[in-house]
C-alpha cells in the first residue's frame, strides 16, 4: 500500500522555521528569563560562541536579536552558576542546554572524531601524555585556571606553521583544549571572555552518556528542532557534534523514518525530499506570520546552514571577516536585516566604546525591498536598541539615512 507524502508550502516552512528560531515576533515581545533562555537553547540546539568583538560576543548578540537589551550577567549566571547550560561542541564551540549533556558525554567518549584522523592539522595539534598529565595536575592542585595561565608560543619556524599567521599554542595550551574535548576538564566560567577551566567532575553534574545511536540521531533531531521542515542538505553542518558523512546521514534518516520519529514531506516548488517531526507537521499551519525587524548576528543559528538560507530566504550571505578588506562587498561584520520574515538588507556596524558611539558604516538593501515608513521605523528601532544594548550614547548613520530613521 503506497503512502501519501504530505505537501506543504514554502511559505509555511519559512514561517515555522522563523518561529522555531524565535524570530517570528518583534524583538523583546518575549522577555529574557532563565526559562526563555533555556527554551531558546532547547529549540535551536545551541548558542554559538565566537571571539570577534566588533559589537559584542556572538552569543550575546544572538539573544539580543530576539529579546532586546538585557543584563549579560544573568546569562552568565544561568550558564555557569546555576548550571542551566554548559559549554561544549554543538555547532562549533557553543553554549548548550544542560539536558544535552548526555549527548556531549557520548562525544567526549568518542573523541577524537574519526573525521579528524586524516586531517594534516590534527597530526600536528596532538600533544604528549606528559603534557596532559601536567595540565590535569595543575588544575587538581591549583584549582580553576584561565586559558591565559597556559602561555602561547610559536613552536614553528617561518613558513612551517600549519595555522598560518595564527601563533601555534604551546603544547600545554593545546592539551587544555584536547582535555576539554574528551571531557576530562570543563569550562567553569569566563572572565573577559577567557575560559576558566576546572576538572570536569567539579563542574558537570553526575550522569551518564547517551547511547551511540541516540548520539547519532541527535544530528537529525536537533537539526529538525531548530529548522522545522528540512532536507538532508539543509541539515548538514547545522549540528557539527556529531557531524556524520553522507552514508551515515542516510542511515540515520532511514532509521528514524522506520521508528516514526520523522516523516517525509514535499515542499511545493522545491526539489527533493524534506523531513519533519510528526508533531511539527501538525503545528505547521498554526505558525504565525512573522512580524518585526531584526538584525541577525553573523553566527546566529538561523545562518548556520547557508544553503538553506539561500534557498528559503533568497539571501546569499558570506561572513567577510576573513576576506581581505579590498575584496569585501559589504563590510567586516555585517548583520543581515530580517524584516517581517524576509531578508531585505545588511548593515555594517562598529561600536567605538571610547567615544560612546555606534557607527553604521553602510546599509545595503536588497533589490526586491520596497522601503516604506514601516521598514524605516523598524530598522531605526533595531539600531537604537542595539545602541542601547552596547551602552553607546550616540548613533552615527550613513549619509541620507538620518532623515529616514
Amino acid at each position: 500500500m503506497s503512502r501519501t507524502v504530505p505537501v506543504v508550502t514554502r511559505d509555511s516552512v519559512v514561517r515555522f522555521w522563523l518561529h522555531r528560531q524565535g524570530l517570528s515576533v518583534p524583538r523583546g515581545q518575549v522577555p529574557l528569563s532563565k526559562r526563555s533562555f533555556v527554551d531558546h537553547l532547547e529549540r535551536t540546539g545551541a548558542l554559538q560562541l565566537d571571539s570577534v568583538n566588533v559589537l559584542d560576543r556572538a552569543h550575546y548578540l544572538t539573544l539580543w536579536s530576539r529579546f532586546g537589551p538585557y543584563d549579560r550577567k544573568k546569562v552568565d549566571g544561568w550558564t555557569y552558576r546555576d548550571g542551566a547550560a554548559y559549554e561544549y561542541w554543538g555547532h562549533e564551540a557553543s553554549i548548550l542546554p544542560i539536558s544535552h549533556l548526555p549527548l556531549g558525554r557520548r562525544r567526549m567518549r568518542r573523541f577524537p572524531p574519526k573525521s579528524w584522523s586524516d586531517k594534516s592539522w590534527w597530526a600536528v595539534y596532538q600533544t604528549s601524555t606528559g603534557s596532559k598529565r601536567r595540565v590535569l595536575r595543575r588544575l587538581r592542585e591549583e584549582g580553576p585556571l584561565e586559558s591565559a595561565d597556559f602561555e602561547r608560543r610559536n613552536e614553528f619556524k617561518d613558513g612551517e606553521n600549519p595555522w598560518g599567521a595564527i601563533p601555534m599554542p604551546k603544547e600545554d595550551t593545546r592539551s587544555l583544549k584536547l582535555l576539554w574535548h574528551d571531557g576530562r576538564i570543563a569550562v567553569k566560567s569566563r572572565r573577559h571572555f577567557r575560559c576558566v577551566y576546572d576538572l570536569a567532575d567539579r563542574v558537570y553534574p553526575e550522569g551518564t552518556a547517551t547511547s551511540p545511536t541516540e548520539f547519532e540521531d541527535s544530528w537529525l533531531m536537533t537539526g529538525l528542532s531548530g529548522n522545522g521542515v528540512a532536507s538532508e542538505a539543509h541539515l548538514m553542518n547545522y549540528v557539527t557534534g556529531p557531524n556524520p558523512k553522507a552514508p551515515a546521514r542516510k542511515a540515520i534518516i532511514a532509521r528514524n523514518l522506520r521508528k516514526g520519529r520523522v516523516v517525509e514531506v514535499r515542499v511545493e516548488g522545491m526539489r527533493g525530499t524534506f523531513y519533519a517531526m510528526p508533531e511539527h507537521l501538525e503545528a505547521l499551519s498554526a505558525a504565525p506570520e512573522p512580524t518585526g525587524t531584526h538584525l541577525v548576528c553573523p553566527f546566529d543559528s538561523l545562518l548556520w546552514q547557508r544553503k538553506r538560507s539561500a534557498q528559503l530566504l533568497d539571501f546569499d550571505y558570506t561572513i567577510e571577516i576573513y576576506t581581505p578588506a579590498k575584496k569585501r562587498r559589504y563590510g567586516y561584520y555585517v548583520l543581515p536585516i530580517l524584516h517581517e520574515g524576509r531578508m531585505v538588507g545588511r548593515v555594517d556596524p562598529k561600536v567605538h566604546r571610547d567615544k560612546g558611539l555606534l557607527e553604521v558604516k553602510s546599509i545595503h538593501l536588497e533589490p526586491h525591498l520596497v522601503a516604506n515608513g514601516a521598514f524605516d521605523q523598524g530598522l531605526g528601532e533595531a539600531l537604537h536598541s542595539l545602541r542601547e544594548f552596547l551602552g553607546a550614547e550616540k548613533l552615527k548613520l550613513p549619509r541620507g539615512w538620518g532623515r529616514r530613521i
